[in-house]
């Protein structure tokens, strides 16, 4: 499997087109001994290359982790698998995700089959759902870009909200956009969206997260 790895002190970042053919990837095994403070992961638009781990297998390398930027996730996927990062980081305080995919970047047509690109982009990521009485109690900001109205956004958001006890912020962004790639989509939510979604992850909830909208 082809990534590309930065590594300054205590902070990895991780770059990758998971290809069909790519065996999922073990931070556990990859990082070792080695004690992280900062993660960042990019998918590319493509492949989910890594894989769940439990929390025996990520305590040592995330005991100290405090922040996870997780960039360039197909919007096809499914967030639910991020849920393993809070299980494994006790310390974790800030979770970024940006759900995307660049048209513009993306292999298409008969070069995907030439590259034997994954055409399903969340194949073979099994995850255990977590234990209904896990709960985290750092987390204090997550935001989402490219967040959408959708039922799998409103699950997720509820599932952190529920499981983070101590969560402040929960950022939702639009689509960021970019002009080479499709038509940019408006940069800010209209009164409606907001109030719509607002109320549906905080519906049946006791929760007092700031729920915002910014632009």
């Amino acid at each position: 499997m082809s990534f590309y790895l930065e590594m300054t002190l205590s902070v990895w970042a991780l770059g990758n087109i998971g290809l069909s053919w790519h065996k999922m990837l073990k931070l556990s095994e990859l990082l070792g001994k080695t004690a992280i403070s900062n993660l960042h992961l990019n998918f590319r638009c493509e492949k989910i290359w890594v894989k769940p781990e439990g929390r025996k297998q990520l305590l040592p390398v995330f005991r100290k982790l405090s922040l996870v930027n997780l960039f360039n996730i197909s919007e096809e996927c499914d967030l639910t698998w991020t849920m393993f990062i809070l299980q494994g980081a006790p310390n974790l305080k800030e979770l970024c995700i940006m759900v995307r995919d660049h048209l513009c970047e993306m292999i298409k047509g008969k070069r995907r089959y030439m590259h034997e690109f994954s055409e399903e982009k969340d194949k073979g990521l099994e995850w255990e759902s977590s234990p209904p009485d896990f709960k985290h109690h750092n987390l204090n900001q997550l935001s989402i870009y490219g967040f959408r109205e959708e039922d799998k956004f409103l699950r997720y958001a509820r599932n952190v909200m529920e499981a983070a006890v101590n969560l402040e912020a929960l950022n939702l962004y639009k689509n960021p956009g970019r002009e080479k790639c499709k038509p940019t989509l408006p940069s800010g939510w209209t009164w409606t969206e907001m109030v719509l979604i607002r109320d549906k992850i905080s519906k049946g909830m006791s929760s007092d997260v700031g729920i915002r909208f910014p632009s």
